[in-house]
């Protein structure tokens, strides 16, 4: 009788495991508050739990954002950055934010980055969830919009920077 509670649980495990890996088009656009430009982007993303994404941009070729456990690597229009958040409080929130949101635990950012969270209903029976950070803080995100389609999976996610940046990613299953 323990084998069988042991083997279930495994199983139940290795199912909710296998649910939260995904591939996926995306496409970003990024716009400047103060000029009101807006940039485009698309490409494909990976994720697989609990902590490894890749986006790999197609236009601009050869760009990319990965997240590799604590490790942070980016290449965005020419500007390389490989960063461990373990010793860097702003890149593992930020790193967190973006895990959390792919994997539905939008509470845990909101715990993280001392923010509001308000959910309500979204299209097609998902979720709406807006995030505002209670303090203004010098660099990094000030609120994120979150869409969720009936299954829990991320189908859009609005990050807002600090600086005015705001940057929309639609995802594409």
């Amino acid at each position: 009788m323990k084998r069988f509670f042991v083997m279930t649980a495994l199983l139940a495990m290795a199912f909710t495991a296998g649910a939260q890996n995904f591939e996926a088009t995306f496409k970003q656009a990024k716009t400047l508050k103060i000029t009101g430009k807006v940039i485009k982007s698309e490409g494909e993303i990976t994720y697989t739990a609990p902590d490894q994404l890749a986006m790999m941009y197609t236009d601009p070729e050869g760009d990319y954002f990965i997240i590799d456990g604590p490790q942070v690597r980016m290449d965005l229009r020419g500007i390389a950055v490989d960063v461990n958040s373990t010793g860097n409080k702003l890149v593992q929130s930020q790193r967190n934010a973006i895990l959390y949101s792919v994997q539905g635990k939008y509470e845990d950012i909101a715990k993280e980055m001392d923010a509001d969270c308000t959910v309500t209903a979204g299209k097609n029976g998902g979720k709406h969830v807006v995030l505002k950070m209670r303090k203004a803080l010098p660099k990094g995100y000030s609120g994120m919009e979150l869409d969720y389609d009936k299954q829990g999976k991320l189908t859009r996610m609005v990050l807002e920077e600090v600086g005015g940046i705001s940057t929309e990613y639609i995802l594409t299953y």
